[in-house]
């Protein structure tokens, strides 16, 4: 199985048990899981975007996305997310995850993997950018 494989596989599971997973591998062969951390991207990872691929992001996605899968996120995510939104959009996604209620966990998940992919289709068509993420990719700003 290629690194890419093994690090795709990774990113579908829960945060829980990929970076299980991962420390498990880490204490076999620390090369190896630095590489497959390397290429896994995980939901904190946009954290990571340029401020220009985030807002493409944000307008390619629907606000019922981001209400359901900023459900329990990181502060420094969710507050990041808000600040690319122009103040009535943010203030509508605040009120939003603010009536949304308690969510099943896989429901979160489907709704970040779904904006992952976003991400990555913006990304491969040169619209989105995530610092430091593999060497292959890297780009200097």
């Amino acid at each position: 199985m290629s690194i890419g494989k093994a690090a795709a596989i990774l990113s579908l599971l829960s945060q829980e048990k990929g970076m299980r997973l991962l420390s498990y591998v880490e204490e076999q062969d620390e090369g190896l899981a630095r590489q497959i951390r390397d290429q896994m991207l995980l939901f904190s990872d946009l954290l990571a975007v340029d401020e220009r691929g985030l807002q493409n992001l944000l307008r390619e996605t629907e606000q019922e996305l981001w209400v359901v899968a900023l459900k329990g996120a990181e502060w420094p995510l969710v507050e990041r997310i808000l600040d690319n939104l122009t103040p009535r959009a943010a203030d509508a996604l605040r009120e939003a995850m603010v009536e949304i209620g308690p969510v099943q966990r896989q429901r979160i998940h489907a709704a970040r993997q779904t904006i992952l992919q976003q991400a990555l289709a913006l990304q491969a068509r040169g619209q989105l950018w995530f610092r430091g993420k593999g060497r292959d990719h890297e780009v200097i700003f």
